[in-house]
């Protein structure tokens, strides 16, 4: 359920209405947990000064005795509350202008983060790369920071594997073809992956067409203004969002799913690529090593030849392409949302002995 913060006073009521409908108890022990909803950091805006917050009054009114926020940041609430963190990259790398001076802000991003970890009784992150940044940044207990690898829905992604879709056909793409599905941002660093295919092509003839998915988030004139400077545009598809299982067969289809993104630990595209049989060539960065193991062949995401390198091999090495498809599929059997639903539970449940101290109405008096 998506926060609509643009939503007026009068639809706050049905939109949380309509958040509980659709969330769910996900531990037996009745009201223990329900999840949030994301982008919290703009809903004070809608409460005149003094009202209670709807998610504390929906807490007050169901006798909730534990939230865990989904999203990173969170309101203000009165009981115990467990925290996800996907990144901290606007600590890591705050000269990207989406982490410092564009969107979300990094004074925004700061006092999000600095306010609702501080306070957490538990922090969940994918990580240990993940863990050891928060502990680092924000100096909470290293005890209540609880690595959780990030799940894939294998089961979701096969749904649509009976009907075959010709994608080249589709889209007008060459027998052979690099994907990479990222929103337009600077961080996700398309640039220097155009660098690398003009390397292959100049330096070894090698030509891939390049599929592109996702929308524009400010920066997709400076790739295709790029592109074009290196007469790549025949080279590079840019497609939008596609359906669901277009998407899919994109990386069924491709050559191998190219992933140089700056950012991280914890990324979903090269997970999907694993449960979809699609090889993955990914950047090198904090956390890439524990969250894809051997399942990946690692780059450098700062240098176009590294990249250039890892494509070429992938392409031309076929038993190590049919190893790290091999692996990428383990790596995705393992990665199961019961799996992480059950990490989730032991953490719910381990905090029950503590819960179970103080009642609903406790006042200190």
């Amino acid at each position: 359920m998506i926060w609509d913060p643009e939503a007026s006073s009068h639809d706050v009521d049905s939109q949380w209405k309509e958040i509980v409908k659709r969330t769910a108890d996900i531990v037996g022990a009745g009201r223990l947990i329900r999840s949030t909803a994301r982008r919290i950091r703009s809903v004070r805006t809608v409460f005149a000064a003094g009202e209670l917050c709807p998610l504390e009054q929906f807490i007050r009114d169901s006798e909730i005795e534990f939230v865990w926020f989904l999203y990173p940041g969170n309101l203000p609430v009165t009981v115990p509350y467990m925290a996800t963190v996907w990144d901290l990259q606007h600590r890591h790398q705050p000269f990207f202008p989406e982490t410092s001076t564009t969107g979300w802000t990094w004074e925004a991003r700061e006092l999000a983060f600095r306010s609702s970890l501080s306070r957490a009784a538990r922090i969940v992150t994918g990580t240990q790369a993940g863990k050891d940044e928060i502990i680092a940044f924000y100096g909470v207990c290293p005890q209540n920071v609880v690595v959780v690898p990030m799940p894939i829905a294998e089961a979701e992604l096969s749904a649509d594997s009976g009907s075959r879709i010709d994608v080249r056909a589709k889209y007008g793409l060459k027998s052979e073809f690099l994907f990479y599905p990222a929103q337009f941002w600077p961080h996700k660093n398309h640039v220097n992956l155009l660098l690398a295919l003009n390397l292959l092509k100049r330096n070894t003839g090698v030509e891939f067409d390049l599929v592109l998915t996702g929308s524009d988030k400010g920066n997709r004139h400076h790739v295709c203004e790029t592109a074009a400077a290196l007469r790549l545009t025949s080279q590079v598809k840019i497609l939008g969002f596609v359906p669901k299982a277009d998407l899919h067969w994109l990386y069924r289809e491709a050559n191998s799913l190219v992933f140089p993104s700056f950012f991280g630990p914890d990324n979903l595209p090269p997970l999907e690529a694993f449960a979809l049989g699609c090889p993955v060539i990914a950047a090198r960065v904090p956390g890439s090593e524990e969250q894809l193991g051997n399942a990946a062949l690692l780059f450098d995401p700062a240098d176009p030849a590294d990249i250039a390198r890892a494509i070429l091999t992938v392409h031309s090495a076929h038993r190590l392409r049919a190893q790290l498809i091999k692996r990428g599929r383990e790596v995705a059997s393992v990665r199961s949302p019961r799996a992480y639903v059950e990490q989730i539970c032991c953490i719910l449940d381990d905090f029950v002995a503590i819960r179970r101290c103080w009642g609903r109405d406790y006042q200190e008096s």
